[in-house]
């Protein structure tokens, strides 16, 4: 790397030569790397267009999770969710047995791998939520059930300090990876109180079409508040929230 030097000093290429600019200031260095039109067409690059075009179909695929469950990841998920998410589907689309290499894809994969996935690192579900909790995908019915029998939240839940409540939240998910078409559903909680008191038995149920022939999601959130002269207020932009997949459901 060489730095500018002289009046002149600007961001972008000429001929071999890349400019940008620095915290110390403008550089220049040379250009290297092969051209994108050698990729596209070179037999010597088949395999890294395998690659990209499997990795392609796991982004895309990483999205529509996303996308299907918005509304929750919005208050939940760390700045690291996309890429951790993307490299579980790209772990799916590797595991399919079937397609050739470069034509292997979500479908044909190991959807179950997605099982577990932690969208906030910062505050796992492991560590937030001791309470016994079933979770069950009824692909027939098309709904995606919590159940959590009554425990006392002080000690069923880690808490972050200043949260005096908490919502439970319950999405379901039903994705056409290869069409590009999902559908979701969520419910939550009445707003619950952290105290010592044993909650009512708490069943949450999320509906999307019966019958679905696509893989489906369940996910389940936790969201802390703090409630002062009646009025929720959320707590630091969702860092000690925590959602997770707890389970998955492969199409059939």
């Amino acid at each position: 790397m060489s730095k500018q030097d002289g009046l002149l000093q600007f961001d972008g290429a000429i001929e071999n030569l890349s400019f940008y600019k620095t915290k110390r200031g403008y550089a220049v260095r040379k250009r290297s790397g092969v051209s994108g039109a050698r990729i596209s067409n070179d037999p010597a690059f088949k395999r890294t267009r395998e690659n990209g075009q499997e990795f392609g179909r796991a982004g895309k695929a990483s999205k529509l999770l996303r996308t299907s469950f918005r509304d929750m990841i919005k208050n939940t998920a760390d700045k690291g969710a996309t890429p951790r998410l993307t490299k579980e589907f790209v772990k799916v689309v590797k595991a399919d047995a079937t397609s050739d290499r470069g034509l292997r894809n979500v479908i044909d994969g190991e959807i179950g791998f997605i099982e577990n996935f932690e969208f906030n690192m910062n505050s796992l579900m492991d560590t937030s939520l001791f309470a016994p909790l079933t979770a069950n995908i009824d692909r027939v019915a098309g709904t995606g059930t919590i159940e959590l029998p009554p425990f006392k939240p002080v000690e069923g839940i880690q808490s972050p300090d200043g949260a005096t409540h908490f919502i439970i939240t319950c999405g379901v998910s039903a994705i056409d990876f290869t069409g590009g078409k999902y559908e979701s559903a969520l419910v939550s909680s009445e707003v619950l109180v952290l105290d010592s008191n044993n909650t009512a038995p708490l069943k949450l149920t999320a509906s999307v079409s019966p019958n679905s022939t696509f893989p489906m999601f369940l996910a389940l959130s936790i969201e802390f508040i703090q409630v002062v002269n009646g009025k929720p207020y959320k707590l630091s932009n969702g860092t000690y929230n925590s959602m997770k997949v707890v389970a998955v459901s492969a199409s059939v």
